[in-house]
């Protein structure tokens, strides 16, 4: 949507531009015609807010080679992970690798593309920037895997987290894996996993983070269907750690509402503890 609106304001800054330099030189040539919409269809269809707008700075180069006599450029899109290769011949998106240097050398090898609408690119070796592309796309098909997981009923905990014997740890583990985004395409998915764990100690941190999510709107999730879902919690434990999560998840867009929320836990001790951490970010923000 925020590329139509900035493709919108390009359109009418040009065609405010068309109309004063029709006005400036009415009196040397006829009056222009009319702006119509094929006049910026060429824009549209290639507007650069569709387009990464630093196309060089997402790409590293990952390898070199030579394939049947020809070479080949791998490299990766820092912004998903994408691997992608370009040999001499243009590929379904138009780029073509038109020089190679120093193949002998990946770390100060240079691949020089042609991409689409004739512009010629630069990419370099990074292996900093390869390391953290291949951990967020790792995360991204691991996020995917747990919600599917999940939905069917194979969902394993990673490794790590199986190893941890402390309760409490492990359920701090867990809540951290939801707070890093891991169910957030399907955040009710997290309630449902944090309901699966035995044991209140683990259980209890999981449901706040879980709930922590939707309280903040992961996916899409209304304020109302965050409450309905909280509502069919028993009242107790459950309820009061899912409680905490959701006011946490309110505060920086409802500030009201989370200290209402955290008033509201049953358990005297814990209530007070909410409170206080809920109003002490309140009045950080």
């Amino acid at each position: 949507m925020n590329f139509v609106r900035a493709t919108f304001a390009i359109l009418i800054v040009f065609s405010l531009l068309i109309v004063s330099r029709a006005r400036s030189v009415s009196s040397e040539f006829p009056s222009p015609q009319s702006v119509t919409w094929e006049t910026f269809e060429g824009l549209l269809d290639n507007s650069p807010f569709r387009r990464p707008l630093n196309l060089p700075g997402a790409l590293v180069l990952t390898g070199v080679a030579e394939v049947d006599g020809r070479p080949v450029a791998t490299m990766i899109d820092t912004q998903n992970g994408a691997s992608i290769a370009v040999t001499t011949t243009p590929d379904e998106h138009d780029w073509k690798l038109i020089d190679l240097s120093e193949v002998d050398d990946i770390e100060i090898a240079v691949a020089t593309l042609a991409i689409d609408g004739g512009e010629v690119i630069k990419v370099y070796y990074d292996e900093d920037r390869i390391r953290e592309a291949v951990k967020k796309r790792d995360f991204a098909n691991t996020s995917g895997s747990l919600v599917i997981a999940v939905r069917t009923g194979t969902f394993t905990l990673p490794h790590q987290i199986q190893q941890i014997d402390d309760h409490t740890k492990r359920g701090e583990a867990i809540g951290k894996l939801i707070e890093g985004g891991a169910f957030d395409e399907s955040p009710f998915e997290a309630v449902d996993m944090a309901l699966s764990q035995s044991h209140p100690q683990t259980r209890g941190p999981v449901l706040s983070a879980a709930f922590g999510r939707l309280g903040g709107g992961v996916g899409g999730v209304k304020y109302q269907a965050a409450v309905t879902r909280l509502n069919s919690l028993n009242k107790g434990r459950d309820r009061d750690f899912a409680i905490n999560g959701l006011a946490h998840g309110l505060v920086g867009k409802d500030p009201d509402s989370a200290l209402k929320w955290a008033n509201s836990i049953s358990n005297e001790g814990f209530r007070r503890v909410v409170v206080q951490n809920v109003t002490r970010r309140i009045k950080g923000r």
